[in-house]
């Protein structure tokens, strides 16, 4: 779910002000940008007080499935906890990616719940089924499959740690470029509550609440619930409606169980509904040198003659009979199980998990064509859902000279999809049609997908030196898909298709006639191997080797049975060597990390003929040989309780190694080795310096954060069609904090500069969000 509180600025003021920027470790006492580094809290001046004056406290993860502390781990991670989720304003999971180096995240075109992470140049585009993400979202542990819905929304959130890189082992699904592990607070063993509200640009006003109730020592329980509405910030100058809204609520239950002091078992349920939209502007019929694009977007106006309607029911049904749309309906439903049985031997836990999902949405992708007829509509009806179980086992010996974690993993899916394309008409909708050897195809495509994985894994650190550790793991993963198509249960004229009945699309049998497999098997082991060195109790220096895979799938929205290719696993080795430390009496952190890693048979959309065909269709497939590396940075200086300073980014670089050309293609739509690889910044930094300081008179904090955040220009187009310009942005925030933690209030500005970007060119160009001012209250009890 999309809730962007509107105050990009005032989270990284409120995170300056809160302590400190560093990577894979957040400070306790102050507040931080960086990507590894976790701002601390509504108190900061306590906890620096306790370290004389200022000072850095670390975060615990589970990062390798147990709770560490994020420094002394030979891992890239970046942890964000309760504390500097709020002082950053972090209201979902797309706001976190743009503190995480070497990481740029987007909506996927057209639609608002879906999040399109790149880290390190791996990531993809496409919220089908039949095509999964490589940076992998888990909730409580438990991972959430379909990318269409990934954006989940923070509104009772514990931590949020991103693991950069393949986590081929321990979080092993399809985890080729990273992962991104959301844990939501638990119950506490005294009654409580918390209620925030905000207000500001475009109408937005969003709402949190969150109470505790103990029924017993041993029955915890809390309730938790938000809402947010938006009007949207791109005017349709065609019907003077405003586009890219939201509006979305969701409520959450939790329950504890503690029947003894060694078991503990967490319950939850929730549901969550959103309406937000992401549409693209208008264009000039002028090519852009600043986007290299050949238009130029006019920010931020569409010009589709297309009204707003609901989406609740059948995508196409309300399409054909209000002959509007630009809607999205989504709802989500979750439940989980988490027992933690503790024993003098090691913890044995049981993490068990159901999630189902109802979307459409109505997208017209030309923003610039007046004719709601003519342009390009996708009408989707999307169902899915899921239940996973794991059981992991986790000890140590000798000591804790040995410790380690081992488990098994299954996961069953089950999708469902019903696209239809319309495009081309004048005076009604015209279904999208495509003939080949006398055959014409409506595109009305009907598909079930199923999924079941098993896995079973296991890690081990032996420190068999002094200060040196080995840390040794793996995963074998067997994976089976399925998929069956069906000819529309929607019937169209005749003239749209072969078929006399006037029924769309086509069937299983049609595709395997076609020579393509309607079933894949993976079997896959993925190892990992790191030695960690103590330099000094402040001070680690590491090495590693990790090797991930994401699952091959199909062109499954393809209009002809002959186009539903399938395509291989991608497979990714990635090599790492780093430091973390904590310096000068934890006063200044220090972290870096360098990486290579070299991908193969990456999956990426360009252009094929697939005969007999003889027009060039863009579908997904193996493209070749990715190589990326780089160096990831987190600084934070905290001289005092006071004043703080951060500086955090990467420097990054991706190249082609080798790809698959195909024969009559023209290479400009064909990805080759002079390609530059998708949303890989050259250079990124994030750096600013908070100020906080005590007022006696009013009774608490004030403080005042500046940040600057760059990313130099990258693609955002697979075939270099587009590119977002050199990136800075500059926010700011005031904040007041009551002595007594009951309340506070802050007001803050983000893209002060009205910073101009494109994220997606789908048809349209789809725009960055424009410059928001947002005041905040909230009250503790």
């Amino acid at each position: 779910m999309r809730i962007e509180l509107s105050m990009r600025a005032s989270c990284l003021a409120i995170v300056a002000s809160m302590g400190a920027i560093s990577t894979g470790v957040q400070a306790q006492g102050t507040a931080t940008l960086a990507p590894t580094t976790t701002v601390a809290s509504d108190a900061p001046v306590e906890a620096a007080a306790d370290q004389g004056g200022g000072g850095l406290e670390d975060i615990t993860v589970t990062a390798q499935r147990r709770p560490e502390k994020v420094q002394s781990i030979p891992v890239a991670v970046s942890a964000f906890n309760a504390q500097t989720i709020r002082a950053l304003n972090l209201e979902d999971a797309i706001s976190v990616s743009k503190y995480v180096p070497s990481m740029i995240s987007q909506h996927n075109a057209g639609l608002a719940t879906a999040n399109s992470y790149f880290l390190r140049g791996l990531g993809n585009t496409q919220s089908a089924a039949t095509f999964d993400p490589p940076v992998g979202t888990y909730v409580d542990d438990i991972y959430v499959a379909r990318q269409n819905a990934n954006n989940y929304a923070f509104f009772d959130t514990e931590r949020v740690e991103v693991l950069r890189g393949p986590q081929g082992t321990l979080f092993g699904r399809n985890t080729t470029g990273g992962a991104v592990n959301i844990i939501m607070r638990k119950p506490s063993e005294d009654f409580g509550g918390k209620f925030e509200v905000t207000a500001g640009s475009y109408d937005r006003v969003t709402a949190k609440a969150s109470i505790d109730v103990p029924l017993s020592e041993k029955i915890l329980t809390k309730l938790s619930a938000f809402y947010v509405t938006d009007d949207g910030f791109v005017k349709n100058i065609t019907t003077g409606e405003h586009l890219n809204g939201d509006k979305s609520y969701g409520v959450r239950g939790d329950v504890r169980l503690k029947p003894t002091e060694s078991l503990t078992i967490d319950l939850s349920g929730e549901y969550t509904k959103n309406t937000g939209t992401y549409f693209g502007v208008r264009v000039l019929p002028v090519a852009s040198s600043k986007f290299r694009t050949s238009t130029t977007p006019v920010f931020y106006e569409a010009a589709m003659n297309m009204r707003q309607v609901s989406c609740k029911g059948d995508p196409v049904t309300i399409l054909l009979g209000t002959q509007d749309g630009l809607c999205l309906n989504t709802d989500n439903y979750a439940t989980s199980a988490h027992i933690n049985w503790d024993t003098d031997a090691g913890s044995l836990e049981a993490i068990v998990g159901y999630r189902k999902q109802n979307q459409g949405y109505i997208n017209n992708y030309s923003s610039s064509t007046v004719n709601k007829f003519a342009g390009f509509v996708l009408a989707d009806k999307i169902r899915n859902n899921q239940h996973s179980g794991e059981l992991k086992w986790s000890s140590s010996a000798f000591d804790d000279k040995l410790k380690y974690v081992a488990g098994i993993f299954y996961l069953k899916e089950n999708n469902e999809l019903k696209t239809a394309t319309f495009s081309g008409g004048t005076t009604s909708y015209v279904l999208a049609r495509t003939a080949s050897n006398g055959v014409t195809y409506g595109a009305d495509i009907h598909f079930d997908q199923s999924v079941e994985t098993a896995a079973a894994y296991a890690q081990a650190d032996w420190e068999f030196l002094p200060d040196l550790t080995l840390t040794a793991g793996a995963r074998y993963t067997y994976e089976t898909k399925r998929i069956d198509f069906f000819q529309s249960d929607r019937f169209f004229s005749p003239a749209f298709t072969s078929n006399p009945t006037g029924a769309a699309g086509y069937s299983s049998a049609q595709v395997e006639a076609a020579g393509i497999p309607l079933k894949q098997e993976q079997n896959r082991v993925t190892p990992r191997v790191a030695l960690t060195y103590k330099v000094t109790p402040g001070t680690i220096v590491y090495a590693s080797a990790t090797n991930g895979f994401k699952s091959g799938g199909w062109n499954g929205t393809n209009s002809v049975p002959f186009q539903v290719l399938p395509f291989r696993p991608e497979r990714t080795w990635s090599y790492e060597t780093g430091f973390k430390s904590d310096l000068f009496n934890r006063k200044l952190r220090l972290n870096g990390t360098a990486y290579l890693a070299v991908t193969k048979d990456l999956q990426v959309t360009s252009g094929i003929i697939v005969p007999p065909s003889t027009v060039i269709s863009q579908l997904a497939r193996n493209a070749g040989k990715l190589r990326t590396y780089g160096f990831e940075f987190e600084t934070v200086f905290a001289p005092t309780k006071q004043f703080n300073v951060f500086v955090n980014g990467s420097i990054g670089k991706g190249k082609y190694l080798s790809t698959v050309l195909t024969p009559g293609v023209p290479l400009v739509s064909q990805i080759t080795t002079d390609t530059i690889p998708l949303r890989v910044p050259t250079f990124q930094l994030a750096t600013g310096a908070t100020y906080k300081v005590p007022v006696a008179a009013l009774g608490g904090n004030v403080g005042l954060t500046a940040a600057y955040r760059h990313n130099s220009s990258y693609a955002v187009a697979a075939l270099n069609t587009a590119f977002a310009p050199r990136e800075d942005f500059v926010d700011l925030n005031l904040t007041y904090d009551n002595d007594d933690g009951e309340w506070g209030a802050a007001f803050g500005v983000t893209n002060l500069t009205k910073q101009e970007t494109i994220t997606a060119n789908f048809i349209s160009l789809f725009p960055g969000d424009p410059r928001r001012f947002t005041g905040r209250l909230w009250f503790n009890f």
